[in-house]
């Protein structure tokens, strides 16, 4: 929005800036081209030279005929001489007359000026073609200010043209996602005025989708995965009706115990994994020195059956995450090596490029690199993974959790173990 708007204020001020100028350069040029032929500046200068002429003929009446008679041949304006009593004028005028010794009038033929010659008590009268254009300069200023009006309107509307395509195309993308088709997205332009708008609308449109493919998924998998042990419970509760031998009961009790534990983990994982899927979850972040805190974190993981060794870095690095997060990462990662690796598994800590890497390895048999894209999925287990107790959701927690809190999850093998490589990244990180 911050785009749109001072891209708006921009146009508008260069909009009325360039064409302000423009108009007025354009006023002053036709200005001056019609400066010359302009009825005002040519019945100014008549005037004036009806004024000098007057007086010439006044004080020389003998060569008036002849000069009249020569002027009228080769001009356009036609002059004449006529006594002051036959030069009818109504009363006011002929009082004004009489005291300015000059009048103006206008008719359809055009402008006539009349000048009194007191000495031969005649009238020179100046006939013209001219005729007052009273509105010239009025009807300029309107023409100037529709030019300017109108040009501020085409410039706006080229402006807001692609903004309105843009719109046009959000409103059209934001109906088919409505209407079920959540493949829809919007190819995001950098010169875009809502390219924020419609970066937000592309985020929100893949959380929806994320959500009810994993609601889908979780769906799926909850009936497949809470069949065994409801199938199991209600076949220990039979059994536990219909025996009286206290051996045999006990040893149901066990078995339907089990079986609720079974339930209750499956049920708390998911839990987990939908509220870890709200987004919204608030991080206690703090600094946590990553040699010390995974040293610890080995002790407490610590496996008779194999064999855990820990690289760190020859020196201290830190990183600003929730602990409590990392904690539920860490103890992932190390349980999905132990249950899969022979007899060894290795905890490094590497600074590769500016990044920071925890690296899980173990000595089992990996996971494909297609696998890889499957198993960060809720119930979803790997190929080498039947038979092996879980649900098949821990490497989907660690995915999400790495999502939001920025350690992410990276799956490989294991360059020296050579089974799996489980990773975590952290491009904010201080040595």
């Amino acid at each position: 929005m911050k785009k749109l708007i001072v891209s708006l204020v921009l146009v508008v001020l260069v909009t009325i800036a360039s064409l302000g100028w423009s108009i007025s350069e354009f006023a002053s040029f036709y200005d001056k081209d019609d400066e010359q032929t302009n009825p005002a500046n040519q019945l100014a200068a008549l005037t004036l030279m009806g004024t000098g002429l007057a007086k010439t003929l006044d004080n020389h009446p003998l060569q008036s005929q002849t000069f009249l008679a020569s002027w009228n041949q080769h001009n356009i304006e036609q002059l004449s001489l006529m006594g002051s009593a036959e030069f009818i004028l109504p009363l006011p005028l002929k009082a004004k007359f009489n005291a300015d010794k000059f009048l103006m009038l206008e008719s359809d033929e055009g402008i006539s000026l009349h000048y009194l010659l007191p000495s031969t008590d005649q009238v020179l009268n100046i006939n013209t073609l001219l005729v007052t254009e009273a509105d010239s300069g009025l009807n300029l200023n309107r023409l100037y200010t529709m030019l300017f009006y109108l040009g501020v309107v085409l410039i706006l509307l080229l402006w807001v043209s692609p903004l309105i395509r843009r719109l046009i195309n959000l409103s059209q993308v934001t109906q088919a996602f409505g209407m079920g088709d959540l493949q829809q997205r919007i190819a995001v332009s950098k010169t875009s005025y809502i390219g924020a708008i419609e970066a937000e609308f592309n985020r929100m449109a893949d959380r929806i989708q994320q959500l009810l493919d994993d609601n889908k998924l979780l769906s799926r998998a909850v009936s497949h995965d809470l069949k065994t042990p409801i199938a199991r419970l209600r076949f220990g509760i039979e059994a536990l009706e219909e025996t009286q031998n206290p051996e045999l009961k006990t040893k149901y009790f066990q078995r339907v115990n089990r079986d609720l534990d079974t339930m209750e983990d499956l049920v708390m994982t998911l839990l987990s994994y939908a509220r870890l899927g709200q987004g919204d979850i608030p991080l206690e972040r703090t600094d946590i020195a990553l040699n010390a805190w995974l040293q610890n974190k080995l002790l407490e993981s610590d496996d008779a059956e194999h064999q855990l060794e820990f690289l760190p870095l020859p020196h201290e690095v830190t990183v600003n995450v929730d602990p409590k997060y990392l904690s539920m990462q860490i103890n992932n990662l190390l349980s999905n090596a132990l249950r899969f690796s022979r007899s060894k598994v290795q905890v490094s800590l590497m600074v590769q490029d500016e990044v920071l890497w925890i690296h899980v390895d173990d000595d089992g048999q990996g996971i494909d690199e297609l696998e890889a894209l499957q198993v960060v999925k809720p119930f979803v287990r790997g190929k080498h993974s039947r038979g092996n107790m879980g649900h098949g959701m821990g490497l989907a927690i660690v995915e999400r959790i790495g999502l939001w809190m920025g350690s992410k999850l990276h799956i490989s093998r294991a360059p020296e173990l050579g089974g799996a490589r489980l990773s975590l990244s952290f491009e904010s990180h201080s040595i």
